[in-house]
């Protein structure tokens, strides 16, 4: 079955690179590119690494990371990621505390050279990555891996199950998961790994921590905005501005201020996202531009920045939601204190909406008229905006302990 695989990844190599080069924001991101190839710099002796996709998933580990650099006598530390905008995130939150370089394109060739380049003594993999090579080679090198706040949601699971004997052979390679749930761990299970390779120790975006600087930042939006009631739409994707813009453009009916924060999930889509902003008849400005009266969205153009705009508005609605992409972090908001909107197609955060949803703090809606109402409700009622999102902070703080119960896990191997 591996080879079948390698003759599909050998055909889709070309695309991958010319979409990482459409994503290069500048020159020097384009120069990195090289490090998909496998040609890498060391990072530092028997370095423990960090696989982490994307931004999502970057964030979702920070904690860990934290409590990892905090420790005395540290090991060095490797972060991957497979895009560009994970870079940045790592870049952002941990400076040069960490080492970082882009994942290899699962091929043999690049993934042999880049581990043969870097030698980790350990292998955290992040939440559902799963590649055929990188987990092969990992293994022939001698490489111990671990899933970590791992999950696989039931879309997931139902198009892995077609290609089992792949997986199954890919979770050969894994010494240990630690699950978000217990439905996680059956559907690893499931797919190939062994039932005593996993531990249940729940979801670490629970145990995330806010920024240090979150409240001066909060301040500092809320100067520029005004006094304008506001709403933050953060990781949005495409087919998703359109129905946000037209709630936005009904709220406004009633809330001539209102004011919307529009966050794509990827902030090179900026231009394509002010077109249609343009196009629905809306004044905008960019994050950090002066706010004029007219002003009706505030476009975000960067990352590092929707945690505070989350806290700095009345309610926020996490993207993802109302094209089947399964969500994103509901978490986000909810640990800002804020009531979460969110459209219906939740697979990948399913525990969580569950929560939220049970908490009163949370209800999904799949309609501009839906979101709209919703929105005009806590703009004119901030006393429901303020119990529902009290309910919401409730919500992740009974959930906070899996990254003490990840640490216990790990203890052993990282003593190694």
């Amino acid at each position: 079955m591996l080879w079948l695989y390698r003759s599909f990844a050998l055909l889709a190599s070309p695309w991958m690179v010319r979409r990482l080069h459409r994503d290069a924001s500048d020159g020097t991101e384009r120069e990195r590119l090289i490090e998909r190839r496998g040609q890498v710099e060391p990072a530092g002796e028997s370095p423990i690494w960090i696989h982490a996709a994307s931004v999502g998933e970057v964030n979702a580990v920070r904690a860990l990371v934290e409590a990892l650099l905090a420790r005395p006598e540290h090991p060095e530390i490797l972060i991957s990621t497979f895009t560009l905008s994970g870079a940045r995130q790592v870049r952002s939150l941990f400076g040069d505390r960490v080492a970082h370089r882009l994942a290899p394109i699962d091929r043999p060739g690049p993934t042999k050279r880049w581990l043969e380049a870097l030698r980790p003594r350990l292998g955290l993999v992040v939440e559902t990555e799963l590649w055929p090579e990188l987990f092969h080679q990992a293994e022939r090198a001698g490489i111990d891996l671990i899933l970590i706040n791992a999950r696989l949601s039931e879309r997931g699971f139902r198009r892995s199950m077609r290609l089992r004997p792949l997986f199954r052979q890919a979770l050969d390679a894994v010494r240990l998961a630690l699950c978000q749930s217990e439905r996680d761990a059956e559907r690893l299970t499931l797919l190939g790994l062994e039932e005593s390779r996993c531990r249940v120790t729940g979801n670490l975006k629970f145990d995330a921590s806010l920024p240090q600087d979150l409240g001066s930042r909060v301040r500092e939006l809320q100067a520029q905005w005004g006094a304008r009631r506001a709403w933050t739409a953060g990781s949005t994707r495409p087919g998703e501005e359109a129905i946000l813009l037209e709630a936005h453009r009904q709220a406004r009916e009633a809330c001539p201020d209102g004011l919307l924060v529009l966050a794509p999930r990827h902030p090179e889509r900026a231009a394509e996202v002010a077109e249609l902003i343009d196009a629905a008849g809306l004044k905008q400005q960019r994050l950090g531009e002066t706010i004029e009266r007219d002003t009706a969205v505030v476009l975000v153009d960067r990352i590092g920045v929707l945690q505070a705009c989350y806290a700095a508005s009345a309610v926020a609605f996490v993207g993802g939601s109302l094209v089947e992409l399964g969500g994103h972090n509901l978490l986000e908001p909810a640990a800002c204190g804020k009531p979460v909107l969110a459209g219906p197609h939740l697979d990948n955060q399913r525990a969580m909406a569950e929560a939220l949803q049970g908490s009163g703090a949370f209800t999904p809606m799949q309609t501009a008229e839906a979101l709209a109402s919703a929105v005009i409700g806590f703009w004119q009622h901030p006393e429901t905006a303020l119990e529902q999102g009290r309910a919401a902070l409730s919500v992740v703080e009974q959930g906070r302990g899996s990254l003490r119960a990840t640490l216990r896990q790990l203890e052993p191997w990282l003593e190694r």
